[in-house]
């Protein structure tokens, strides 16, 4: 692995946040890191420095990016010797196994250097993270009487090809995720902590989010308006929608109470909810006094505002299954109709008074989900939201 961070970038980082090839050679070691941490500076008007901008305004017009430190250096190295721990030839290096487990130790250890403290810094580990999650692979698959046999990544040999009888064999490519493939145990393991680096992807994608995070760890940065929006949107625009909305309130009245919701049944599966197999994240105790009552107040607008985007897409009533009884589904699905408590601080969908009003059609169709809904939530769901979660709200207003 050289030493030198212009190569390192060309090779690994910009291909990855602009789309490129990566490529993987040999793992990245601390002596490494430090000589690349060294030359940070000349990334200041460089390629990188651009891709990773383009890559934050896909989410935010206008980021205020900070130029790369060494936590962000560390995130991208840690990502690189991910892929060389479950690159499939490693069974052919020569390596003590011993050699390995500093390998995964240390990127553990730049996984949790790389943790951001800011709105700037989470946005550029999300630039990294983002597009990692979004790696693919292209394996191509022989297939012949005795069966089939994949090449992980790779094309295959011309010598398998040459001696053999036409016809005899196919050969067919498959596009393979890379983050939701099977992984080798120590990668495995080293997804959470990707994921626990970035609070902006976890809180874009709340159904990847790993075992323990709580959306109020990234509630403050809902306070930027522009990334509040693409929040919402992403939400919204899923067609796990309602998956999405009983996922993050669950776990946000967990974080709150520290108690589980009881009475959680299956999530029903109607045209908004998931396949088998998703489950809502579950949340660590977060102190109400460190999150502040206006990161909640956030979290809840955020959520309501999902609601009025799928009005105004014509697809809220659909998603709505009168079988939901999954009861962070249904703390969900009651949130509008606490706006009544909760305009006052949270305002209006609508826009009321703040002259971003809606014609009469959107205004009659918002009134109707919401008669809709009073008559699918029992009362008893709406109750609770008023002596959990209201009071925790209403704080932001003082």
């Amino acid at each position: 692995m050289t030493r030198n961070l212009g190569e390192f970038c060309a090779r690994f980082v910009a291909p990855l946040l602009g789309g490129g090839t990566v490529h993987v050679a040999a793992p990245v070691r601390p002596a490494d890191f430090r000589a690349m941490a060294n030359e940070l500076a000349t990334l200041r008007n460089s390629d990188v420095a651009a891709l990773r901008l383009q890559r934050a305004q896909q989410l935010v017009a206008e980021p205020d990016l900070h130029d790369p430190g060494a936590e962000e250096l560390a995130l991208w190295v840690a990502l690189y010797n991910l892929l060389v721990l479950d690159h499939p030839d490693r069974g052919r290096v020569w390596a003590r196994q011993a050699t390995w487990r500093r390998v995964e130790s240390a990127a553990r250890y730049w996984l949790l250097f790389a943790r951001p403290e800011g709105f700037s810094a989470a946005l550029a580990n999300h630039a990294a993270v983002g597009a990692f999650l979004e790696l693919s692979r292209r394996d191509q698959i022989l297939s012949g009487a005795e069966g089939e046999l994949r090449f992980v990544g790779q094309e295959i040999p011309r010598r398998r090809l040459r001696w053999t009888v036409p016809g005899a064999l196919s050969v067919r490519e498959e596009t393979i995720v890379w983050w939701s493939s099977a992984h080798v145990p120590e990668v495995a393991a080293l997804q959470q902590d990707v994921l626990w680096a970035s609070p902006v992807t976890c809180l874009l994608r709340p159904l990847t989010a790993p075992p323990g995070y709580s959306p109020l760890e990234g509630a403050s940065f809902l306070r930027h308006r522009a990334f509040a929006r693409a929040v919402c949107h992403a939400w919204a625009s899923s067609r796990h929608w309602i998956e999405i909305g009983g996922t993050v309130l669950g776990s946000l009245l967990f974080s709150l109470t520290g108690r589980p919701l009881s009475g959680a049944a299956p999530a029903a599966q109607g045209a908004g909810a998931p396949s088998a197999g998703a489950k809502p994240m579950l949340a660590l105790p977060a102190p109400v006094d460190t999150a502040g009552p206006e990161d909640v107040a956030a979290l809840v607008a955020a959520l309501i505002h999902v609601h009025f985007l799928r009005v105004l897409e014509l697809g809220a009533r659909l998603g709505v299954a009168p079988t939901s009884r999954d009861r962070p589904v249904q703390m969900f699905l009651a949130l509008p109709l606490l706006l009544p408590t909760l305009g006052d601080v949270l305002g209006s969908p609508l826009g009321g008074a703040s002259g971003l009003g809606f014609d009469a059609a959107v205004e009659r169709r918002w009134i109707e989900y919401i008669d809709h809904l009073g008559e699918l939530i029992p009362r008893s769901v709406v109750e609770n939201l008023l002596a959990t979660l209201v009071p925790r709200v209403v704080k932001a207003e003082k």
